[in-house]
């Protein structure tokens, strides 16, 4: 079985925003069925939040914008952010196999 890996970046938000919002958003994540093996993490270097998903199938295209959808309404939902506003960029898209998500 095959699943597209979406990769999902998060400007504008802060280390301690992230943070208090963390676990909120995992939550919101994996109570969505749909959404297999969401990770979520802060990225030191870049400054931003990186949200990883997986959706069963396998056009790339369709999967990465209705990723993209996802995340920013978990992300909108579950963090509290400053008024000067946040930017979401899809990163990459791939094809997986079942074991990758191991």
């Amino acid at each position: 079985m095959s699943f597209v890996q979406a990769r999902i970046s998060v400007f504008g938000l802060t280390e301690s925003e992230v943070r208090e919002g963390m676990t909120d958003l995992l939550d919101e994540l994996h109570q969505r069925s749909w959404i297999i093996n969401p990770k979520a993490s802060w990225d030191t270097e870049r400054e931003c939040l990186i949200v990883t998903t997986h959706y069963e199938g396998t056009n790339t295209e369709l999967i990465s914008r209705a990723a993209l959808d996802e995340v920013r309404d978990c992300v909108i939902a579950c963090l509290k952010f400053s008024s000067r506003g946040i930017q979401f960029d899809r990163e990459s898209t791939s094809i997986v196999q079942h074991a990758d998500l191991i």
